[in-house]
């Protein structure tokens, strides 16, 4: 009975926050549009999905016994949270990559024969790839969809996704899947 009404209060202060009229909802609205300026993720989550993604927390924590006493303070909080979370796990997924390709400090290093060698390398990986890892690689990389035009695109072709995060994960592993590839194409001696 506790947790029930722990829920509903919870419910009744975020309803609040879909009011557009409603004073907490352009406060709110407003600082998570600033909160995502400020950690550049602006073109890749909306308001609507932090805001989904604190209710959810919310909700657990909730089902977990825990009372929330001031929800709005709680869910701005929690948001700012995400956004830090989802901005450090860009963050370490760049500096990955950055790890990984080091420009060369010379043009004149470059030797046209070994771009090419790495091309074919890279395209031979590419097809090794199952055909789901492919088609997320090609929707993001080539074609430069949105992660709600890829889900779209994907549950046509009769491919299942949960949600955007869990489709930027299978992305993740399928560029890792890729490298690997890659690398086991390579020759040992170099």
């Amino acid at each position: 009975m506790v947790i029930y009404n722990s829920r509903q209060a919870f419910d009744a202060e975020f309803e609040t926050l879909l009011f557009p009229g409603s004073s907490s909802a352009h406060s709110m609205l407003g600082f998570i549009l600033r909160s995502l300026a400020q950690f550049n993720l602006s073109r890749s989550f909306t308001v609507t999905e932090i805001l989904i993604e604190a209710y959810v927390r919310g909700v657990k924590q909730i089902e977990k016994g825990e009372y929330i006493e001031n929800p709005i303070p709680w869910i701005r909080s929690t948001s700012y949270n995400i956004i830090r979370e989802y901005s450090r796990q860009r963050n370490r997924i760049c500096q990955l990559e950055e790890e990984r390709i080091e420009p060369p400090t010379d043009c004149s290093l470059l030797d046209f024969k070994d771009v090419n060698e790495d091309l074919e390398r890279v395209l031979l990986a590419f097809e090794k790839l199952d055909e789901e890892e492919k088609e997320i690689l090609k929707l993001k990389i080539i074609e430069k969809l949105k992660w709600k035009e890829i889900i779209q695109v994907l549950e046509e072709r009769g491919i299942r996704c949960k949600n955007e995060a869990a489709l930027r994960k299978r992305k993740e592993r399928a560029l890792k899947h890729l490298r690997e590839i890659y690398h086991s194409l390579y020759p040992q001696n170099v």
